[in-house]
């Protein structure tokens, strides 16, 4: 028998799973699963609990198991997303954080003011993605971007640049940030032409960024040492079992993960981003088939209090004010009465409804010289087939239903295009963050184990 060992640390929950399987298995075999509550202050405490219970069974002898983990403690890296026009420099931008596992705290367009760098410096993000201009295009807004950036604090303080924009400017961006000792990475334009996005590199590099800071700020270098390898960041993991359940069981369909945490809610999709309709005028970039958008201030308990501004009808729910305030002080507590049951249903609904919306697409009818026409914006999920549910909530719930947001509440002239005829299941044993860990080296048990666990 072989076996592997699987953990996440999460921002609220660390959570573990011990898998087997013999040779000619199609799928893991789940033997256990262990969590502890994430001990934010030395994140290595709850790591080594979960360890400790996974391979304490009985006479099995796991001293050698392979271990794999990942890390989302704090809902990973806050990243501010600078671009020039918001439908296609900035929207790169965001495509770029957010596929390498980051969270969008700030974005920008066209020139920063006064107001903006003061924002920055009240909040600097880890990361400033600065970028804007296809190749050989605009240079005046990165270099008043530039400048007004390198004459600020935000960079002495936290945040690492990463500049991914016309690559005729590289040099000067570089010089002028590393004259003042700030750090900087260039990276290929992530823009290169008006409908051609290159993403790749610059997403290695918040990645890099990623892994060097979670190590070095909160404990895990001790863990690294131990395993002998650096975390993946959770959402990179998820959305690598994502990608690869797409490309290895096509015959899925088109679906969507909803994975919502304590401090992010993320949604994931995989379909074709435009339908085939010859009335349809799509404005922006292409979409990616597979996607991946996060939501940094909707979460069910370190970002409660942020849910509940957004979600005005929580506002008025007697009571929920109260709920709300105890969970934002402690974030592991669970409730308890059927009173507080419904604040977290409600909480949870708030979540996903929101992120649903920003994640799906919108067409709006205008009308042309031709006749009646539609513009569309994002992305059509109108044929996702199957939407999943992932994260310690929506794994355990087993009634929970998509709220409104996906019953059409359209105007005569624009409305979102969401899915329309859909089954929900659920990821109930909480496993597709620690089978993403596995997915680079056990892709097809990672994939057929993930399906299976499906209810």
């Amino acid at each position: 028998m072989n076996y592997v060992i699987s953990i996440d640390i999460g921002s609220t929950y660390t959570k573990g799973a011990l898998f087997s399987w013999q040779e000619g298995d199609n799928s893991f075999r789940l033997e256990s699963r262990a969590v502890h509550p994430t001990t934010v202050d030395y994140l290595p405490n709850g790591f080594n609990e979960v360890c400790s219970q996974l391979t304490s069974l009985g006479t099995t002898d796991l001293s050698g198991v392979p271990v794999y983990f990942s890390s989302s403690a704090k809902g990973g890296l806050g990243i501010a997303a600078l671009g020039i026009v918001p439908a296609l420099t900035l929207k790169a931008a965001k495509l770029t954080a957010l596929s390498a596992g980051g969270r969008i705290d700030k974005v920008y367009a066209y020139k920063l003011t006064k107001r903006d760098v003061s924002s920055l410096e009240a909040a600097p993000p880890d990361i400033i993605l600065l970028s804007g201009g296809t190749e050989g295009g605009n240079e005046a807004y990165v270099q008043h971007n530039s400048r007004i950036l390198a004459k600020s604090e935000i960079l002495s303080k936290r945040s690492v640049l990463i500049y991914a924009g016309n690559s005729v400017l590289a040099d000067e961006v570089e010089e002028l940030f590393s004259s003042r000792n700030f750090e900087v990475h260039l990276a290929e334009n992530i823009l290169p032409e008006l409908d051609r996005t290159n993403t790749d590199q610059a997403r290695d590099i918040i990645r890099d960024i990623f892994l060097r800071r979670i190590v070095k700020g909160r404990g895990l270098n001790t863990v690294v040492d131990k395993i002998g390898h650096d975390p993946n960041p959770t959402p990179f993991a998820v959305l690598s079992l994502v990608e690869a359940i797409h490309e290895v069981k096509p015959e899925f369909g088109e679906f969507m993960l909803l994975d919502m945490g304590g401090a992010t809610t993320d949604v994931y999709s995989c379909s074709k981003a435009v339908k085939s309709l010859e009335s349809v005028m799509f404005r922006g970039l292409p979409e990616p088939e597979v996607k991946r958008t996060v939501e940094g201030d909707l979460g069910m308990r370190v970002s409660a209090l942020s849910t509940y501004k957004v979600a005005p009808y929580l506002q008025k729910i007697e009571g929920m004010a109260e709920f709300v305030d105890k969970v934002d002080k402690d974030t592991s507590y669970l409730g308890e009465s059927k009173q507080e049951k419904a604040f977290d249903a409600a909480l949870a609904g708030a979540c996903v409804g929101e992120a649903l919306r920003r994640h799906a697409g919108k067409l709006r009818r205008v009308f042309t010289a031709m006749g009646e026409a539609f513009v569309q914006e994002g992305k059509d999920l109108r044929q996702v087939s199957t939407i999943i549910g992932s994260g310690g909530y929506l794994s355990k719930i087993e009634n929970f239903t998509i709220p409104d947001v996906l019953k059409r509440t359209d105007t005569p002239d624009s409305f979102l295009l969401v899915p329309e005829e859909f089954k929900y299941v659920r990821d109930k044993d909480y496993i597709f963050p620690l089978l993403g860990n596995l997915v680079k080296d056990y892709r097809l048990l990672a994939v057929n184990t993930a399906l299976e666990s499906l209810l």
